[in-house]
């Protein structure tokens, strides 16, 4: 228990953060909610780590007697799933579908925000056309940060980070509403990436290896 103890305690599931970095990237939709990614930052309460999975194939013959042996040969990465509460003003969903509209070229519309308003509005021309955008204009790094507290924070400590390579949305799920009790509007969002690197976090590991030493 004292060694756990000069870990930090154990892990808890309800410290994390999610970014999107498009540095780099000139996109409208990123110029638009320029000042609301920390609110969709924020109101992502439901992530994973992503996992770590091996396509194998199978060697037979190498000794005799020895059956088929499975060896990997190719990494895999699955995609990711991530759940959002949504705010009165809907601005996770309005993000995730100014990306995904983004990446169809897809021209948004928009209402002054009242109901009357959104009775107004008309669908765009049914001729329209839709024009996919390059790969290096709507992909991101998605960064997945496991956080523990520390007596500075809450969320001070990062002992360990997945940075996901060339993400996007590929799906945006369907959002339940229904009549009866009022309950939080939920978004969960599907995302594609090519590959991920994982960043270990060192402060924190030298501080308590060397105070471990001390007490010991």
């Amino acid at each position: 228990m004292k060694k756990i103890g000069a870990q930090g305690g154990m892990s808890l599931s309800s410290g994390f953060d999610v970014e999107f970095n498009f540095s780099g990237k000139d996109a409208s939709f990123i110029k638009n909610y320029a000042n609301d990614k920390d609110l969709v930052t924020m109101l992502c309460d439901e992530a994973q780590l992503p996992n770590v999975q091996s396509g194998t194939a199978q060697i037979t013959g190498r000794h005799l007697g020895e059956g088929p042996i499975s060896y990997p040969h190719t990494r895999i990465f699955t995609d990711l799933s991530l759940g959002f509460l949504l705010d009165a003003n809907t601005v996770p969903l309005k993000f995730f579908n100014s990306w995904y509209n983004y990446i169809f070229g897809e021209t948004e519309v928009a209402h002054d925000g009242t109901i009357d308003g959104a009775r107004g509005m008309n669908p765009l021309p049914t001729n329209r056309v839709n024009r996919l955008q390059y790969p290096s204009q709507y992909t991101c790094t998605a960064k997945i940060i496991k956080t523990e507290p520390s007596v500075k924070g809450s969320n001070h400590r990062a002992p360990l980070m997945y940075m996901l390579e060339n993400c996007y949305p590929y799906s945006i799920d369907a959002v339940p509403l229904a009549y009866g009790s009022s309950q939080v509007t939920r978004l969960t969002v599907n995302l594609y990436y090519t590959r991920h690197t994982v960043s270990y976090g060192s402060k924190f590991d030298q501080e308590r290896n060397k105070s471990y030493a001390e007490e010991n």
